[in-house]
């Protein structure tokens, strides 16, 4: 099941949230920032310990204070190199989410608009492409999670 919500992701109830991060796992901005803020320290101490994440895998911490049991975090930049993640990136990464979910037992997954922000990708197409892989996962009940500042 799909469904879109207008909220903070941090607040909302999942088996696991999902973090559009930096390959380096440094969450300085945006959406990454939010959720390492509302986490703590155990989940910046475990993403430093992974150390990075390539653009269109997955890297997985604890989810720390957040209303969830895992962040699953999806690189979409890389600063080093100045390389954003496309459409594709977004889409083969997020199927690797739905994927480990189930492979753990978790059925509930929380998103926000994956590289919509710095990354610059089209928050239509970012949704559409979320709702396409969500169509795959039927067993699923993935949020897509839209801020409403």
């Amino acid at each position: 099941m799909f469904k879109v919500v207008f909220g903070d992701i941090t607040e909302i109830e999942a088996d696991v949230v999902v973090n559009a991060a930096n390959t380096e796992l440094k969450h300085y901005g945006g959406v990454a920032r939010a959720i390492a803020l509302k986490a703590g320290k155990e989940l910046i101490e475990e993403s430093n310990k992974i150390g990075y994440c390539e653009i269109g895998e997955v890297a997985i911490t604890s989810a720390g204070k957040l209303k969830a049991k895992k962040v699953f975090h999806i690189p979409t930049i890389c600063y080093k190199t100045n390389r954003k993640a496309s459409l594709k990136d977004v889409e083969r990464a997020f199927e690797k989410v739905c994927e480990l979910a189930i492979k753990f037992g978790y059925k509930r997954i929380a998103t926000p608009l994956l590289g919509a922000g710095v990354v610059g990708l089209d928050e239509k197409e970012v949704e559409n492409v979320i709702k396409r892989v969500a169509e795959k996962f039927k067993e699923m009940e993935i949020i897509l999670v839209k801020y409403k500042g």
